[in-house]
């Protein structure tokens, strides 16, 4: 946003006939200037101190307020009238003819408050110079005054040197569009000074005691330097790397056996993106500098592939040779232009079951390498299947004989026997095991079988217990309805047959607490083994304790001995500096008797 499309802070918007409103204002400072002075005049005195002119502002009353100079006078209208004027005119055209944007807090408000501020001060001095009894209260409103104008100093300086130093010196280093990993770290150190010399300053104004506030900044500093050791390593890791240039963004690197893309260098980690996978990687600075990192894009971007072929032995080594070297001609990803990194293949050695060859190529894009190998593999195969050239792999010609004639019998337990025993011995091991786990799964599946008949017995249990009630009602009902002895057996009946089903379930209820109960024997007597495990802990641990103890007491006791010792010390050399001292005067006053005498 230009300077002519901004609303400024005096409560209007400027129009795009961009010159025109600044230079009513500036008439008009230069009449409210005058007229301010004029307005003042009316309610001054002149005088005369020390042969000296001087205005004493005064009250209706004729009561004498302040006494200042002309000199004082003039410098508070012109300091306010040039941070206008600067707030209206200057800093916009400036900005308008650059091009510039605004900040967050615009620089024509700090650059107005430091101008203001500034002449304000001025003004309180030369007040205090003329008005001895004021000095005090004055002393304070200058401190207060300076204060603010250091802050916003360091807000001003510290915005120019983030929004124009930084970008400057990125661009005169070189580094401002291909490579920006210094600007972290002249931001960072540029702003760290500029906030050091604003808080000092700021403290300074209020007399501060320096020596004491170091003192008490050294203490925290270790305490943080302790507390965030592996931030502070990861920091300097960082400086080391970015400084180090073994790398920067945009470069690929090999990382863990993968391929990855630089995105951002920091001050604590570097990110990277996996190519492969297709995520980023957030690594510390410090891990990354510990590690053996290939930089595929350094010193260019070429890249050397290296594909190893095995022929058969009946393959005529030209033949291979030439088609490899077809292959890599149709490429159109490899290099054949610079003689330098012209396509090539070696004749390696004779393997035990194949003919090695090499085939070496220069790749001009890194970034392709997974799919230019996966291609070149590919066409490898096809070509010299074309060929008719065979891709050798591993084999072994074995001979058998009959062991009982043409063997000795050493010969046979070694290479018949003891195989056999080694094989039977492998097959019981992995017959035991599989039986153990046969038997595990037995165990189980009884265990369950067991859990499934008992929960199948309660609920026929409880079926028949609530046949036995709804028969027992409707015998009952019965009984009522037809009132015969005939339907009162049946009722007993169906009664006595609830209470055979209710003492059945009674059973089953007091074999499951017996279980139960053997659970919980089993479960107390773990927990006792537990709790006895647990003290033997806390004794060794008690034990560790004490010994640590004992430990810090002979520390504690050899440190009271030094420090008795350096007592000591003390004592006798300010004992000796006595003595000194007595035998130095003894001498001056025997030179002193000598020289009287003469």
């Amino acid at each position: 946003m230009l300077p002519s499309e901004r609303t400024m802070n005096f409560g209007f918007t400027l129009s795009k006939d961009f010159p025109y409103p600044r230079f009513l204002g500036f008439f008009g400072m230069l009449f409210f200037m005058f007229f301010s002075r004029s307005i003042i005049e009316e309610y001054y005195i002149d005088i005369v101190l020390d042969g000296a002119p001087f205005y004493a502002l005064h009250n209706t009353d004729g009561d004498i307020l302040i006494i200042f100079t002309e000199l004082s006078l003039w410098i508070l209208l012109l300091i306010l009238y040039v941070a206008v004027l600067v707030f209206l005119f200057i800093i916009p055209l400036t900005l308008h003819f650059r091009g510039l944007s605004s900040w967050e807090w615009d620089p024509t408000t700090v650059v107005f408050w430091l101008i203001t501020t500034r002449g304000v001060s001025l003004f309180l001095t030369e007040i205090k110079n003329t008005n001895p009894n004021l000095e005090d209260f004055v002393d304070i409103l200058i401190t207060i005054v300076d204060s603010i104008f250091i802050l916003f100093l360091t807000v001003f300086l510290l915005r120019s040197y983030t929004n124009f130093f930084v970008p400057v010196m990125s661009e005169w280093l070189h580094v401002g569009k291909s490579d920006t990993q210094y600007g972290p770290i002249l931001d960072i150190i540029g702003s760290l000074l500029i906030i050091t010399f604003g808080v000092t300053n700021f403290l300074s104004t209020f007399h501060v005691d320096f020596g004491v506030l170091l003192a008490g900044v050294g203490v925290v500093g270790l305490v943080i330097a302790l507390a965030a050791q592996d931030t502070l390593s990861n920091f300097f890791s960082g400086i080391l790397l970015l400084l180090d240039q073994g790398f920067k963004t945009g470069d690929m690197i090999k990382f863990e056996d993968t391929y990855c893309i630089i995105r951002e260098v920091g001050l604590r980690s570097t990110k990277i993106y996996d190519i492969i996978n297709h995520v980023i990687i957030i690594i510390p600075n410090n891990s990354l500098a510990n590690q053996n990192i290939r930089n595929l894009t350094k010193p260019d971007r070429y890249y050397r592939l290296r594909i190893e072929v095995g022929a058969s032995y009946g393959s005529d080594p030209r033949k291979v040779e030439k088609a490899l070297l077809e292959v890599a001609k149709q490429n159109k990803d490899i290099e054949q232009d610079d003689p330098t990194r012209l396509p090539l293949v070696r004749f390696q050695e004779f393997a035990d079951s194949a003919l090695n060859f090499a085939l070496v190529v220069w790749i001009k894009n890194v970034i392709k390498i997974r799919q230019i190998n996966s291609d070149l593999h590919h066409e490898v195969f096809g070509k010299l299947a074309q060929e008719e050239i065979t891709i050798a792999f591993p084999q072994r010609d074995v001979h058998l004989y009959e062991p009982s004639k043409q063997a000795p019998k050493k010969v046979i337990e070694e290479v018949v026997e003891e195989p056999e025993k080694k094989a039977e011995l492998i097959e019981g091991q992995k017959a035991r095991q599989e039986a153990q786990e046969r038997a595990k799964q037995a165990e189980e599946e009884v265990r369950q079988a067991e859990e499934s008949a008992r929960q199948a017995e309660e609920e026929r249990a409880q079926l028949e217990a609530e046949e036995a009630k709804k028969q027992a009602e409707e015998a009952a009902k019965k009984a009522e309805e037809e009132k015969s002895q005939k339907a009162v057996k049946e009722a007993k009946i169906a009664e006595d047959v609830a209470k055979k089903a209710e003492e059945e379930m009674a059973k089953i209820e007091a074999n499951e607490i017996a279980r139960k109960a053997e659970d919980e024997e089993a479960r107390l007597q773990a927990e006792k083994e537990a709790e006895e495990a647990a003290r033997l802990v806390e004794e060794e641990k008690a034990q560790r304790e004490a010994e640590e103890a004992a430990i810090l007491v002979e520390e504690e006791k050899a440190r009271k001995e030094a420090e008795k010792a350096a007592e000591i010390a003390e004592e006798k050399k300010a004992k000796l500096e006595a003595e000194e001292a007595v035998t130095r005067k003894l001498i001056e006053d025997i030179k002193g008797r000598r020289n009287s005498e003469d």
